[in-house]
């Protein structure tokens, strides 16, 4: 299991402090500004021709004061919260790094990647505008409240009444606002999820006939979110509105305290220009509540995601030069026979086995990219696979990684080598990739996400060239899923023949003659499977 970061980690507690430097600075500011006000209107009121220039220049400093303070606030507080937002995404990077690819397989795709972006949208949201604006509310409506303590302790009573009520009323709002925040983000993941797996096959989809259907589909959705998405605005709105409602009451008790006691016309414009200053933070509260339950709601989420199933954090470790390749001690994957084998450095062996007997979840077990069973064990070059570096392993298959970039690029991945161009072009050649380098433009060219731009052919003799170019002491090669047979093949075990590379190739009955030794079979079976190097001999 992961765990979320902590606000206040990598620093960010500095972030944190300064802005609650920055909320006390526009507590004093605001006093300052009341009191002031106080002056100048007082100084208005009486016959002296004394012009109170320290008052005019206190306002005019404390307005400067406050643009100042609050751009400060602005722009540290969206740094925070870019910082979370960051240290937030690179977590969740290396727990999914790190999930097996069964376990990836159950995920939507779009639900995932909105982890990225919908739910850390809410996470910067919190600490940049959220947090940064309670601690800003938690020290400046406290310092309106001491002003018309100051002026008049029943001013500050009278006040007490509705803005409390409002701060009740903003808390008990939060609940159906927190539903309102879980509802409607479910409804954008389903939407999400959809669309990343239809619109891949846009036009294959019209040419089936499912367009209507789709567009049902869609519209259904959409208007779930329009109804979703206005409940959440109008009880946001709401909360949000509810202190221009409590500045109004407020006001009015104010100067009716003030019409009462007699108090003078500056001190009733100071009571009313701290009710001023009180509104500003009370609408940022009610925002705080807003934002608060959106980060709720994707802490949950994100929650849930980091305690996934994932495979163990081993330290890396070297091959051991003595041990075998691969050594299987009782291995119980699911649907198989119980496996034991040994397969010695150097040697070529084909995997054979009924139609889903288990071949391909073999390969991607000794590759490190699912977690092995609790029983028996796996050794690969006298480790857990998982805990070698890269290189050690080449896996080649549907599951081999495919990202978006440079032909370059997609020929290495995978491989643990970083070749020069002239090796590369050779392999190009040698592969049959001269025209697929030479339609792209290259080896600078761009490969598209999934590979889209090339063939099914030149996609297999990617996976063929990524072969030749690798030196890995084992190679796990899904021949019959990536469609690599016939002098292909042949060119791939006579690769891995001169560089003394083990190999498990899963390969088709028609490839058996391009391999010296008998197949390693794989069946259901309940009695034991016993697949050892003496009796493969």
């Amino acid at each position: 299991m992961s765990r979320r970061p902590a606000i206040t980690g990598d620093k960010r507690w500095i972030g944190m402090l300064g802005l609650v430097v920055l909320a006390l600075g526009q507590a004093v500011t605001m006093v300052v500004t009341a009191f002031a006000t106080r002056d100048v209107i007082g100084a208005l009121r009486t016959d002296e021709s004394t012009i109170p220039m320290q008052a005019l220049a206190a306002i005019a400093i404390s307005g400067l004061a406050i643009f100042a303070l609050r751009s400060a606030e602005g722009a540290l507080g969206e740094r925070t919260g870019q910082s979370y937002a960051a240290a937030i995404r690179r977590n969740l990077f290396l727990h999914m790094t790190k999930i097996p690819l069964s376990a990836m397989a159950e995920r939507r795709a779009g639900a995932t990647a909105l982890r990225f972006v919908g739910d850390l949208t809410a996470f910067k949201g919190w600490v940049a505008r959220g947090l940064t604006r309670l601690i800003s509310a938690c020290v400046t409506i406290p310092a309106a409240f001491l002003i018309l303590f100051l002026l008049e302790p029943r001013l500050a009573l009278v006040a007490a009444g509705p803005i409390g009520l409002v701060m009740a009323a903003i808390y008990w709002l939060g609940n159906p606002l927190g539903e309102a925040h879980a509802d409607l983000r479910s409804k954008r993941a389903r939407l999400a999820a959809a669309m990343a797996e239809r619109l891949p096959q846009g036009i294959v989809l019209r040419r089936s006939g499912r367009v209507k259907t789709e567009l049902r589909v869609l519209d259904s959705k959409s208007q779930g979110i329009i109804r979703a998405a206005v409940r959440r605005a109008w009880l946001a709105e709401s909360v949000r509105a509810m202190p221009d409602a409590a500045a109004g009451a407020a006001g009015a008790l104010c100067l009716w305290v003030c019409l009462n006691l007699n108090l003078g016309v500056a001190d009733a414009v100071a009571a009313l220009t701290a009710l001023a200053l009180i509104v500003w933070p009370l609408r940022h509260l009610a925002d705080v509540r807003d934002r608060q339950k959106a980060y709720a709601v994707a802490s949950a989420k994100l929650d849930a995601a980091l305690a996934s199933p994932r495979l163990p954090t081993l330290a890396k470790v070297t091959p051991d030069p003595h041990a075998p390749a691969v050594h299987l001690d009782g291995l119980c994957l699911p649907g198989l026979a119980q496996i034991n084998l040994t397969l010695e450095r150097g040697l070529v062996r084909r995997v054979s086995g009924p139609p889903s007997c288990g071949k391909s979840r073999l390969l991607l077990t000794l590759a490190g990219l699912e977690g092995a069973p609790p029983e028996g064990r796996v050794r690969v070059l006298g480790a857990n696979p998982a805990a070698l570096a890269s290189g050690a392993i080449l896996y080649l298959g549907p599951k081999a990684p495919m990202l978006k970039g440079s032909l370059r690029r997609a020929l290495m991945l995978g491989t643990g080598r970083t070749a020069q161009d002239d090796e590369l072009n050779a392999i190009i050649d040698l592969a049959g990739l001269s025209d697929l380098a030479a339609r792209l433009g290259g080896l600078d060219a761009r490969v598209s996400e999934g590979a889209r731009n090339l063939t099914a052919t030149e996609h297999t003799r990617l996976y063929l060239a990524r072969g030749l170019i690798a030196r890995a002491q084992l190679a796990l090669v899904d021949a019959d899923e990536i469609g690599l047979g016939g002098d292909d093949l042949t060119l791939l075990v006579d690769h891995f023949d001169q560089c003394g590379t083990a190999a498990l190739i899963v390969a088709a009955e028609t490839a058996a003659q391009q391999f010296m030794h008998p197949p390693l079979f794989l069946k259901k079976s309940e009695a034991p499977l016993s697949l050892g190097a003496a009796s493969a001999a």
